[in-house]
C-alpha cells in the first residue's frame, strides 16, 4: 500500500507553498490518487458561518452529488456522520445500521453516484475544542481487500485528518502558528540527518542514542511542527529555516 512516507520532500514542498481552498481540494485529490481511493470528504460544520446541515466542504466527490445530497437533506440521517460525530475513534461503514429505508436509500444513491461502497469516518477534535470535524475516505474494494489494508490505512489518514483540519483551520479560523522555540536541538539535529536521508538505525548510531529515541525525537518535532508525517516535518523544518 502507498504511504505518506513515500513522498518526496519537493512534493511536500509544492503543497506547503500556497494554501487556499483550492490547493486543500488538490491536497485531497492527491491523498486519494496516492491511496488508491474513490474518494476523500472533509466536513467542518464549526467553522463560523457554517452548521451541520452547510458545513464548510473539501472533497473530490462529483458536484453532482454534492447538490444532491444537500437538496435531499441527507446529512441529517447520514450514519456516517452522526456515528462520526458522536464517536473519538474511526468509524468503518460496514458497521452501521442501515435498516431504516431512507438510510438504505442513501447509500444505494451514494454507490450509483461513485461515491464508493467501503468507507471510514474520521473524528477530529482541535486545534481547538470548539472546532470539530470529519474526514471520510471511501472505496470500491471488494470486502475482502478493504480488511486487508483497512489498519494501516486508518493509522496514515489519522495523521492526514488532522493535518487537513489545521490547514483548513488557518483558512478559516485564524492562523495557527508554530512555535519554534520548543523544538529543541536534538530534535533539529534528528531532522537534519532525516533530509539527508539517513534511517533510523544511521542517525542513533551518528547521534550515539537509541533508535527508539531517535524515534521519539522525531515525531515530537511532528507533533510541535504540526506535520502529518515525518517527510513533513522536514519540509517544514525547512522553509522555518530550521535545517538546511
Amino acid at each position: 500500500m502507498a504511504s505518506l512516507d513515500d513522498v518526496d520532500i519537493q512534493t511536500m514542498l509544492q503543497l506547503e507553498g500556497d494554501l487556499t481552498d483550492q490547493t486543500l481540494d488538490g491536497f485531497n485529490a492527491f491523498i486519494r490518487d496516492r491511496y488508491g481511493l474513490a474518494n476523500v470528504a472533509y466536513l467542518c460544520p464549526s467553522f463560523p458561518g457554517h452548521s451541520i446541515v452547510d458545513p464548510f466542504a473539501s472533497t473530490t466527490y462529483d458536484g453532482s452529488w454534492t447538490e444532491h445530497y444537500r437538496s435531499q437533506k441527507f446529512g441529517s440521517i447520514d450514519p456516517t456522520v452522526i456515528f462520526g460525530a458522536r464517536s473519538l475513534l474511526p468509524v468503518d461503514w460496514a458497521r452501521l445500521p442501515r435498516v431504516d429505508k431512507k438510510v438504505q436509500r442513501l447509500f444505494g444513491e451514494a454507490r450509483d453516484a461513485g461515491v464508493g461502497h467501503q468507507g471510514l469516518t474520521i473524528p477530529v477534535r482541535g486545534p481547538t475544542n470548539s472546532h470539530w470535524a470529519l474526514f471520510f475516505a471511501t472505496s470500491h474494494e471488494s470486502d475482502h481487500d478493504w480488511s486487508s489494508r483497512r489498519y494501516e490505512l486508518v493509522r496514515d489518514l489519522v495523521h492526514i485528518a488532522h493535518y487537513v483540519h489545521q490547514r483548513a483551520f488557518q483558512l478559516h479560523v485564524d492562523d495557527v502558528a508554530v512555535d519554534l522555540n520548543v523544538i529543541t536541538k536534538r530534535e533539529i539535529e534528528a531532522l537534519e540527518w532525516s533530509a539527508e536521508g539517513k534511517t533510523l538505525g544511521d542517525i542513533a548510531i551518528l547521534m550515539r542514542i537509541s533508535a527508539e529515541t531517535v524515534k521519539s525525537h522525531l515525531d515530537s518535532a511532528r507533533f510541535k511542527l504540526q506535520a502529518v508525517n515525518r517527510v513533513h516535518a522536514v519540509t517544514k523544518a525547512i522553509r522555518a529555516g530550521l535545517i538546511r
